[in-house]
């Protein structure tokens, strides 16, 4: 009976998670889930190899799952220990995220705070109305300038919309500042984290805004995923928790009413669009490049095939390829690198 007799896993290198893998057999193939708190992060397609490194990026609890299957079509699974990284950086180097004010209490301002809190600290709003002042705004304090005391230490952000009023006070308080307007050029703080995320880290901002009626962000938002990604991916769709795009999102093109479920693949240049009813796509769902969703609800554990047009409903745990797309089998045991589990 095929099984796991050994997984040995180490850290090497400070940041290299290496696995290797003893089975009761010589003629098997592997393939290994990274995990990170629950979430699979990476995967590997079988292959002979018995051992398998990867890297670690950030701090985190992580487990590896073990697949080794032989030709007579056997499994055997196995989860590692959970591993502990506590992040590669250099002694001295500080992992605090550096303080942002942002000056103008708007919902221009609200949704520029959320797209910094992924990667600063948003330390206060400004507003020079008393009235305003001591309120909580979207999870941080307003103030006015002369209640902080560390100035110099914190970025100050300004929405354009606030600009005519403060420039001439900053200049004569040799404040330094950036200014967050409707523009694509990476001249500030905000465009700059922008341009470092991904088209589905930006829809889940755009949403995040959508939900909380700050429309006018969630449009740019969208505006900057087209532009970025050429893609349309709309805040008003519903996208699960664990889905991913391929190669960060390009070419994709979504229904403003779609409904996607969780830790779903969909690959490049994909049209997830509707010709009556709306689109509704299951959990575990790979679409492969070039695919055509027009029709119906499909449903959980599917691959769909490259270059697929899907105009009727798909049942759960199927391959369907094809134009227009059919089912080709149900064995799913052998598409297992394609959906995550």
């Amino acid at each position: 009976m095929l099984a796991i007799r050994e997984i040995c896993t180490e850290i090497k290198n400070f940041f290299h998670l290496y696995v290797k893998v003893t089975a009761s057999s010589d003629k098997v193939s592997y393939a290994y889930y990274l995990y990170k708190d629950k979430e699979v992060i990476e995967k590997t397609s079988y292959s002979s190899d018995s051992e398998v490194y990867f890297i670690l990026n950030e701090p985190g609890h992580y487990f590896i799952r073990v697949f080794v299957k032989d030709k007579l079509g056997n499994k055997a699974i196995q989860n590692t220990e959970k591993i502990t990284f506590r992040g590669f950086q250099s002694p001295g180097i500080s992992l605090k995220k550096q303080p942002i004010i942002i000056y103008g209490v708007s919902k221009w301002a609200a949704a520029a705070s959320f797209i910094l809190q992924t990667k600063y600290e948003i330390s206060y709003f400004v507003s020079p109305d008393t009235s305003k002042q001591g309120a909580n705004f979207f999870g941080a304090t307003i103030v006015s300038l002369e209640d902080i005391t560390d100035l110099s230490a914190h970025q100050i952000i300004v929405a354009d919309e606030f600009l005519e009023d403060t420039e001439q006070l900053f200049r004569q308080m040799h404040l330094h500042y950036e200014i967050f307007s409707y523009n694509f050029f990476p001249s500030n703080k905000v465009l700059e984290t922008m341009y470092n995320m991904t088209a589905l880290d930006l829809y889940r901002i755009a949403r995040d805004c959508y939900l909380n009626g700050l429309i006018q962000g969630a449009n740019f938002l969208k505006s900057f995923i087209h532009f970025r990604f050429n893609s349309i991916i709309p805040y008003t769709a519903e996208i699960g928790k664990g889905t991913r795009l391929g190669y960060g999102g390009i070419g994709v093109v979504i229904h403003a009413k779609a409904k996607i479920g969780a830790n779903c693949v969909i690959s490049q240049n994909v049209t997830i669009g509707s010709r009556e009813t709306l689109p509704t796509i299951g959990d575990y769902v790979f679409i492969g490049p070039g695919t055509k969703c027009l029709g119906g609800r499909i449903g959980d554990n599917v691959v769909i095939g490259a270059n697929s047009v899907v105009t009727k409903e798909v049942p759960s745990n199927c391959v369907i390829a094809g134009v227009p797309a059919k089912v080709i089998s149900t064995d799913m045991e052998k598409y297992q690198s394609y959906i995550k589990k």
